[in-house]
């Protein structure tokens, strides 16, 4: 794993046809969305001498377009120029994916739970609009001093496949709770000058400690009704947060800034 020393990152649980994220929630057929919705971009890691992958875009749905779930996303149904457009604009720093927003309001939301974008719709103006209706941003942004509260989500899928690693071993290698003295809590603390500190606990939604679901210092499990071999990055991330959010009984973000 290539650890970097950036307070912006996307934690992704793992690797997206429906969302099971909605599907929990009972929405099986199309809806119209009703609110905005927060850009949201991918861009895997690149081997030297491979070919460039591609940005990959969704939109983070408000949770009352998503059945009462927060965090669920999904994939933006555009024209080619369309997602180019939206590419180029978050490539040139005039929109910030994970922050800024577009307005989807009246859109059609599928029966695959794509977003779907009329296509003589100019991408630019909907990101406008969207920021022009909206000055405060939805998303909340880690900071980058201070503590950084964590949570790690142990993962089986619906054939029993899941991280060899046990739990206990899990958090020593994310967060040096054992005896790996290099991991992705050091490589944070070290990457920001000691201004940052990294909390990984289990926590109330008010922020108060709560060991009740923890199955190590940091870490809790949990077991999602589809496979992680057949399905698509999103699909996975939305089951995953489904689970979570009903397991701790909040939505996300809830206390934490981050949740891998």
């Amino acid at each position: 794993m290539r650890l970097t020393c950036s307070a912006a990152f996307w934690a992704l649980f793992a690797s997206t046809a429906t969302a099971p994220g909605v599907q929990a929630k009972g929405l099986r057929r199309k809806l119209i969305a009703k609110n905005d919705c927060t850009i949201m971009a991918i861009e895997p890691l690149a081997l030297e001498g491979g070919e460039e992958p591609d940005m990959i875009l969704e939109c983070e749905l408000n949770a009352e377009d998503a059945g009462g779930v927060s965090g669920i996303s999904a994939p933006i149904l555009a024209t080619a120029a369309q997602l180019n457009e939206l590419k180029d604009l978050i490539k040139s720093g005039e929109l910030a994916a994970g922050e800024d927003i577009l307005d989807i309001e009246g859109d059609e939301i599928d029966e695959n739970h794509q977003i779907k974008i009329e296509p003589t719709v100019s991408m630019q103006a909907k990101a406008a609009k969207a920021k022009t209706a909206k000055a405060d941003k939805r998303r909340r942004l880690v900071d980058t001093t201070g503590d950084l509260k964590m949570l790690l989500v142990k993962v089986t899928d619906s054939g029993g496949l899941t991280y060899p690693d046990s739990p206990a071993t899990m958090s020593d290698e994310v967060f040096g709770t054992g005896v790996d003295p290099i991991n992705l809590k050091s490589g944070l603390e070290e990457c920001s000058w000691d201004k940052l500190t990294v909390l990984p606990k289990a926590l109330t939604s008010g922020g108060s400690p709560d060991n009740t679901h923890e199955v190590a210092t940091g870490v809790v499990e949990v077991t999602i009704d589809i496979s992680l071999i057949d399905q698509s990055r999103g699909n996975i991330r939305n089951a995953i947060t489904t689970k979570v959010q009903n397991m701790l009984g909040y939505g996300f973000p809830g206390p934490y800034d981050y949740v891998l």
